[in-house]
């Protein structure tokens, strides 16, 4: 008895390796979160089609060092989709080949399983790059097809990363869901 009092006291103190419960070190460790699951109330899913995007709301990003960070105000809607990559939308990075690229995001400190999500490609206005007689162009730009389904009021976080060999980029958007302006 005696000495199953001390084995219990040694690893309710830690004190063993072996007896010290294990649980995940980082939000990679965790289990990743897939369509139809629910973050913070909200349910996580695809379809962007009817969806519009988190970037909408959001004033250009700020980029330091292949970092970017943006602060954006969304009103209260039904759908948001939050899969765009920030500062990713730079021609020369969107014709990187994606799967050779290690991608994460997380939502509200939650790691989603991209590829359970997979892509979508859609069709971006934009200026030309040189003088030119055509003033503004159009690309096309892929986006993971993640979409947020009734998010809640407040503050949440996005955090994504990009790499590929020793060429890492990451984004943070703090974006506060807003309640309706009441009539």
């Amino acid at each position: 008895m005696k000495k199953i009092l001390i084995i219990t006291f040694l690893c309710l103190g830690g004190l063993i390796g072996g007896c010290s419960s294990v649980g995940p070190e980082s939000p990679s460790d965790w289990t990743k979160i897939e369509p139809g699951d629910e973050i913070n109330g909200m349910i996580i899913t695809t379809g962007t089609s009817e969806s519009p995007p988190l970037w909408a709301f959001c004033p250009p990003a700020l980029e330091i060092d292949g970092a970017t960070s943006v602060d954006c105000r969304v009103p209260s809607l039904p759908k948001l989709a939050i899969g765009h990559t920030f500062g990713l939308a730079d021609p020369d990075l969107q014709t990187l080949d994606w799967s050779a690229l290690t991608w994460e995001l997380s939502v509200d400190g939650q790691a989603v399983d991209l590829l359970a999500f997979g892509t979508y490609d859609f069709v971006l206005p934009d200026l030309a790059p040189r003088p030119s007689p055509i003033r503004e162009i159009f690309r096309q730009v892929k986006a993971w097809d993640v979409i947020l389904t009734n998010p809640t009021l407040g503050a949440h976080t996005l955090h994504g990363m990009a790499y590929i060999e020793a060429d890492t980029y990451t984004w943070t958007v703090n974006f506060t869901i807003e309640a309706p302006l009441a009539r």
